[in-house]
């Protein structure tokens, strides 16, 4: 199977900003666009094929074919992009096991890959203290935010956000969120915060408090003009590259996934046929393509999963 284009699938959120919006076209401020994604919630259209066709629907046909021998929809990763003109909730993700009994979802591991950030930008990943009784008192007393953890970022800059673990994304940030199959989300402050009618957006404090660790903490990589490994970590690899030759990119073990975070579009070579993607845009490589060549000048991410043992 060649590499495949993908169209992006909007979805709207209350802290939405317009840049992606305006780069495609859209007068309405999408918060999320979900680039790469076999899930339930949603899947994309491939865009390359003669044929009218999803990704989801490919990877029922021949699933080895299109993400390697022994991956299944588990080891499916999803690709969004965050565009935010306002602060998220902060929230937690749950693990597998909790996932699945409680969310019928696969549990989410993610990582961002900062595009675009104003000055004074940051973002929350983590807790200053470990004692969930202190985290309770502070929900009541609405003095959590002195014990959340504030990373200022720049463009470039990647985090790990593990599952378990506090976080939200600050306001004037465009970027890449690569993750695990799942759409499962437990809001567990919001700010006060009211939707368009007026009402208080629903929190998850139960289901909240059974899947956090506040022992846990993220692992942040300052932004650096350079190919090397952004994320290697059980459930997910990501390399940046910058191409100043012609690269070949092996998919040889599992299906990879190229995400143009350039200026310009780029070239990708699979046989003799040239692909061109746009900034912002991902190609997906199914593990049979083999390989594909990487034309000199792209600056791209790589993002490959990882069976757990």
């Amino acid at each position: 199977m060649k590499p495949l284009l993908l169209k992006p699938i909007p979805d709207y959120t209350i802290w939405g900003g317009n840049t992606l919006s305006q780069a495609r076209g859209y007068d309405q401020n999408y918060g999320t666009w979900w680039e790469v994604s076999a899930h339930p919630y949603c899947t994309n259209e491939v865009t390359n094929l003669e044929e009218s066709v999803t990704l989801q629907e490919l990877i029922d046909r021949d699933p080895e074919g299109m993400l390697g021998k022994g991956y299944g929809l588990h080891e499916m990763l999803r690709l969004a992009y965050l565009d935010s003109i306002d602060r998220l909730s902060i929230q937690v993700h749950p693990y597998d096991e909790y996932a699945w009994e409680h969310a019928q979802d696969n549990g989410k591991f993610e990582t961002w890959y900062i595009l675009d950030a104003k000055p004074g930008a940051n973002l929350v990943a983590g807790t200053t203290v470990s004692d969930p009784e202190v985290i309770r008192k502070a929900l009541e007393d609405h003095t959590l935010d002195q014990y959340l953890r504030h990373w200022p970022v720049k463009k470039g800059d990647y985090i790990t956000i593990p599952d378990g673990m506090l976080h939200a994304l600050g306001k004037d940030i465009v970027a890449l969120e690569v993750g695990t199959n799942s759409n499962t989300t437990y809001r567990f402050y919001d700010y006060g915060r009211t939707d368009a009618q007026g009402n208080a957006r629903p929190l998850h404090l139960k289901e909240s408090f059974d899947v956090v660790d506040f022992s846990k903490e993220p692992h942040f990589v300052p932004a650096q003009h350079k190919t090397h490994r952004l994320g290697d970590t059980p459930v997910l690899t990501v390399d940046e590259i910058y191409a100043d030759q012609d690269q070949v990119i092996d998919v040889q073990d599992t299906y990879g996934i190229l995400s143009n975070v350039g200026e310009e579009k780029i070239q990708v070579i699979w046989k003799d046929q040239t692909i061109e993607v746009a900034r912002y845009n991902s190609l997906f490589i199914p593990h049979s393509a083999q390989e594909v060549t990487l034309k000199k000048g792209a600056h791209v991410l790589f993002s490959q999963p990882r069976k757990k043992d």
